[in-house]
This record gives C-alpha cells, structure tokens and sequence, in this order.
C-alpha cells in the first residue's frame, strides 16, 4: 500500500510482518526482523534460547518511578488456508486485502492474532512523544502449538508490576482469566494385508470450523466425528486405506479424507448409506449450510496395503468411543468449563494417530479428562502421551490494573467494558505463575474467524484499541 490507515506505524509493521513467513514451528526470519527493527528503534533487544524475543524501552520523561509495564504478545501464527490455495505458507508471505472495514488475507489466515501484538508494539518503541512507564516487550515463541515460549520464558524477563496481554479477539472486552490445556496423542494399534479390489474416496468438507476453545460452544460439526458417523453407518464390509483429517489441534476441523477399499458390487449401496447419514447430520446442523461430501471411485494402484475388516471395525468402533466438545458448564459464568476438540486424525502404517487439545478452567477436571482419554486408547491396546500442559489463568478480581483499564475505557468510550474469563488459552496464566507479582489483563481489537481463512481484522477497531491502550500506559 502507498498509504496505510490510521494508525499509520501499526498497519505498517503488520504490513511488513505479513510479508513474513511465520507459522508456528517456522519463527527464524519474524525472529530476525523484530530483532533488526528493534536495533534499528535504538531499543535494547535480546532472544533467548527458545527464541523468545524481549525487548526493553526506558520510561519517558516523568514516568522514571512508576511501575514497569510488560507488553505481551506471540510471534507464530496458525497457517490455514482454503483448499484452493495455492500459496505455500511456509515460504511465501500472505496477500493483505485492505478494505474499508476490514484487513484480511487472500485465501489464507491474516494472523491477526497474533500480529496486532507485535505491530502495536513496535509503534510504541517507535514513537519518542508517547507517555509510558518503563516498557518491556515480551513477543513468545509457538504459542498456537502449545506455549513453548511462555513455558521455557525465563521469570527474569517478567520484572514488571502490569502485564498487558495483547491476544484478545473482542475490543471492550477484558480478559482476566483464561482456562488451562493439554495436548493428548492416541495411537491406536491397526492391522494391514495387501490391497486389492475397488477403492472409494470420501471427502468431507466445507464445515465452519473455528477457535477450539472461543468456538468450542457453538454447534459446529468437526469433520474428524462426521467422517466416524458417515463410516459407521455403513453395513456392506470395507477396509481402511487412508485417513487424513485437521490441521491443528486448536481448529475444529472443517475438512477430512478418507480412502477405503470395498468390493466393486458394493460400491454403489456403501455410497447410499453414506448419502443417508449425511442427510441425517444436516438435519441435526441446518446452520453448516456449506457441508458436503463427495465420493469418487479410484485406480486399485494407488495403495500397497490397508486395514483388515476387522481392523476397521474395530478401530472405528473404538473412535465413536471419543469424547469431542464440551464436557461441562460452569453454570456461574456461563461458559464452558471443560472440553475437548479431536482436532487430527493420522492413519500411519502401524497406528491410527489422533491429536486432541483438552482445555478446562480447573486443573483437576482437565486431568481427569486426559487420563480417560488415556484410559480409551490403552483399553484398546494403544498408547497415549501428554505435552503442552499449561495451568488455567485464575481470576483476582478488582486488581488495580482491571481497576484502572476499566476507569480509562469508561472515560475514553462512555460505557462500563466488560470483564470476563475465557475458554481459550492465553500466556498470562504460564506468565502469572513464573512471577506471582503481575497483574495481568488481556485486551485486543475485533478479530473475526481466527485460525480460518476467513479472519479478518477491523481496521476502525484497531485504531480506538490503539488510543485505549495509549491512554492506560499513560494512566498507570
């Protein structure tokens, strides 16, 4: 663009950190950028061994003695895109549409969440006329994939008194607490002969998919449970060959793929039954008007081996066992207190693989969850593992940071911001609990269908979070 919106230096560093491949587990070039760009600003800047970025700004004139504030965010983004996408995220930058209203990307993820963070943070390391206390710019490491950065951070990096979490997706919402997560790895055992007779592929795709913890509540189909449903409801005999479905642990899938071998005079009557449990699913889910399945016949050569009949059976008997969705409610705040979303599904050569992301805002209950988890697939003589575990972000209620934010918003738009907690997972809670002293508040502008390819970022939003967040460094 020749000329960015207002703010001018926030939509230019988005501008140029979308130019950037950086999808989580793919860092090193946005680790050099925010490095060299933080030189060039004449800001003290140092990585650490897990690449975390931290960057440090002396207070301005006046604010030399007021409490240190930590401006918080995370580098990697999730990497979607639409089937027709030809882009490779993992080399190319994204292709901003601007608009009006909204910032977006074509065919792809924009990112936002969670590069707003890191633009907002470089415009104030910018500027020399900005009020602020003495600053600390904490920009974390593969947070999507399981907060690597914010677990490995050292508690040296967090000497302030008010940390202020840029990872919010709604503007004149406060965040001040979050639930906790784990990431749980099944492997169901399976068993293969020679691949022989016809081959049919299943497709599903076009669901809405989402954020598997702000999302988890809607009722939207995950397409790894459609792909159980529609399989199970078949009678003719069929044997595995493939299964491929999700791209993240933290998305509700929208798409999966399924191959199986079946005898030619029963192709016709599988494809029926199929048909007949889709209807059934669509009556159950009128609002996932885009669904579809499609089903093709393939050459027999495509495959060496695939499951037994009984392996099949077997295999998708004990799936159907899963859990998927919300588990419980926390009737007080009116939000979901434990769930799970089935996010992949891998058929290797020995195992059915499936990769689940459990989140709940008691310890407790999001172990007890990953242990029957545990318990399903060692039951069936598999295997399971935990990573990622992170603890859930626990309410203080009416810290002077809520305090002081909620007075400046007041002031600023005329109307009270609502407080609340999450289902989603946000650093504050690992950040929190390396160092007991910080008060901790998450805020952002409006981001919609994050970690889809339809997200998209309100320029206007961003704009009056930019003034909002202006006018609190200034107040504490």
């Amino acid at each position: 663009m020749l000329q960015y919106p207002q703010p001018e230096a926030v939509f230019r560093y988005f501008s140029e950190l979308s130019a950037i491949p950086h999808g989580s587990g793919n860092t090193g070039h946005i680790q050099k950028w925010i490095l060299d760009t933080a030189k060039r600003l004449s800001c003290k800047a140092a990585i650490d061994s897990i690449g975390n970025v931290i960057i440090r700004k002396p207070a301005s004139a006046g604010y030399e003695n007021h409490p240190g504030v930590i401006i918080q965010g995370h580098m990697d983004m999730v990497c979607a895109k639409l089937p027709e996408c030809t882009k490779n995220m993992d080399t190319d930058g994204l292709d901003l549409i601007w608009s009006d209203d909204f910032l977006s990307a074509d065919g792809t993820t924009l990112g936002g969440d969670d590069g707003i963070a890191i633009a907002y943070a470089l415009a104030l390391l910018e500027s020399d006329t900005l009020p602020h206390p003495p600053l600390t710019v904490v920009i974390t490491v593969d947070e999507e994939t399981g907060m690597d950065g914010a677990t490995a951070l050292s508690p040296d990096a967090l000497n302030g008194t008010y940390l202020i979490n840029i990872d919010s997706e709604e503007e004149g919402i406060f965040t001040v607490g979050c639930a906790g997560g784990v990431r749980t790895h099944l492997q169901y055992p399976v068993q293969r002969r020679k691949a022989d007779g016809c081959f049919m592929r299943i497709v599903v795709s076009g669901l809405i998919g989402g954020h598997s913890g702000a999302e988890i509540h809607k009722k939207l189909l995950n397409a790894n449970v459609v792909m159980i449903k529609l399989l199970r409801a078949v009678k003719e005999p069929f044997c595995l060959a493939a299964w491929n479905g999700g791209i993240r642990d933290n998305v509700i899938p929208t798409d999966c793929t399924v191959t199986i071998r079946c005898a030619a005079e029963n192709a016709a009557a599988i494809a029926q039954s199929i048909r007949s449990e889709e209807q059934q699913i669509r009556l159950v889910y009128p609002n996932e008007t885009a669904f579809q399945t499609d089903i093709a016949t393939l050459p027999t050569h495509q495959f060496d081996s695939v499951l037994t009949e009984a392996s099949t059976r077997t295999l998708l008997h004990e799936l159907h066992k899963l859990p998927n969705g919300v588990q419980s409610m926390n009737d007080v705040l009116h939000m979901p207190e434990t769930s799970l979303n089935l996010g992949i599904f891998s058929l290797q050569e020995t195992a059915m693989c499936v990769d689940a992301l459990l989140r709940s805002c008691v310890n407790a209950e999001k172990n007890a969850l990953a242990h029957k988890l545990h318990h399903l697939a060692e039951s069936a003589g598999g295997m399971a593992s935990d990573s990622g575990s992170y603890p859930a972000w626990e309410y203080v209620p009416d810290t002077a940071l809520e305090q002081i934010a909620a007075d400046v918003f007041q002031t600023m738009f005329g109307k009270k911001p609502v407080i609340q907690t999450i289902h989603a997972g946000l650093e504050c809670g690992i950040l929190s609990d390396k160092a007991p002293q910080l008060q901790c508040i998450s805020i952002g502008p409006d981001l919609f269908d994050i970690h889809t390819p339809r997200e998209r970022l309100s320029i206007a939003s961003a704009e009056r979070t930019w003034h909002f967040l202006l006018a609190l460094l200034k107040a504490l």
